[in-house]
């Protein structure tokens, strides 16, 4: 029985399946549910330093684990808890019960699944709570029933797989997306954890993703909030330890990066699409954030 992996880069599901050592019940390329109850003798209680290339969601009724994403630590114990992990995130997590693991979910998707042409950026900006630098841990106030239903619809639906099933888990699967976007915003689904400062810093990045194709200033992004650039900044710092400047340019990356490698759009197109004023300072600033520039990036994920 093994209690510790660290598993790092997961780029695909794949990957990801094949390190928590069940890959024998991988059924599709870009999209698992598992129930941990099924997998309580062979998946790890405790992972370190994990990061996948696709997004992750998980419920449970009973958690009594800790969490630490990208560096941030957190708990969570005797709740109904539904938590959304977005692509390139880092997550350790260290299960304190297995009885309570037991009664809980993981679904992991990639956008391809959604047969809908959205990007990994596209699905960050229409569900917000597929945040880079906010608390992915969310207790369910109101209809826990509603949650419940659908991961064991999705997870039966699965267990018997065929290519109508998989066509209703697909709807399924946007049916949990959407009620989840509704629960985030009508507090159906409520961030414990979360204090003013984070909640200021979590609107400024949600702005950044609404204007996306525009490079903008710290100063926009204070006035769109009324609070002064000053405020915003001290916000930002303690909820992500990062500046306001370095997240609008995570954000530009991650949209760059995504476009790179999810669509056939042109350098030059990119370009102009993320708001750059000549092509030439978009590879400069795309190659100072990743270390190569942006066709060589491109080639190299999809060779």
């Amino acid at each position: 029985m093994l209690y510790l992996a660290i598993m790092e880069n997961n780029k695909d599901i794949k990957a990801l399946l094949t390190a928590m050592h069940i890959d024998a019940y991988r059924k599709c390329d870009d999209f698992h549910i598992l129930k941990f109850e099924d997998h309580l003798d062979k998946i790890p209680r405790k992972t370190v330093n994990r990061k996948c290339g696709f997004f992750q969601v998980y419920f449970s009724r009973q958690y009594n684990v800790d969490v630490v994403i990208d560096d941030s630590a957190y708990s969570a114990k005797d709740k109904t808890i539904i938590s959304f992990v977005a692509p390139q995130q880092t997550l350790s997590v260290d299960v304190k019960e297995v009885e309570a693991l037991s009664n809980g979910y993981m679904l992991v998707f990639e956008p391809s699944f959604l047969n809908s042409g959205l990007t990994d950026f596209d699905i960050q900006r229409k569900f917000p709570y597929f945040n880079q630098n906010y608390p992915p841990l969310y207790s369910l106030e109101k209809n826990p029933a509603v949650f419940i239903g659908i991961f064991e619809r999705i997870y039966a639906l699965f267990e018997n797989l065929s290519l109508e099933n998989l066509e209703i888990i697909r709807s399924y699967l946007n049916i949990l997306l959407y009620e989840s976007r509704k629960s985030f915003y009508d507090g159906g689904i409520r961030n414990s954890m979360e204090s003013r400062g984070q909640r200021i810093a979590f609107t400024f990045e949600s702005l950044i993703r609404e204007h996306s194709h525009s490079r903008n200033t710290l100063d926009f992004y204070a006035d769109k909030l009324n609070i002064s650039t000053v405020y915003l900044s001290e916000c930002i710092k303690k909820a992500t330890g990062k500046t306001g400047k370095q997240l609008i340019d995570e954000y530009t990356i991650l949209e760059a990066s995504t476009l790179l490698m999810q669509t056939t759009d042109t350098v030059d197109q990119i370009s102009d699409t993320l708001g750059f004023s000549a092509t030439s300072n978009f590879i400069n600033f795309f190659k100072k954030h990743t270390g190569q520039p942006p066709l060589k990036y491109r080639y190299q994920l999809k060779a």
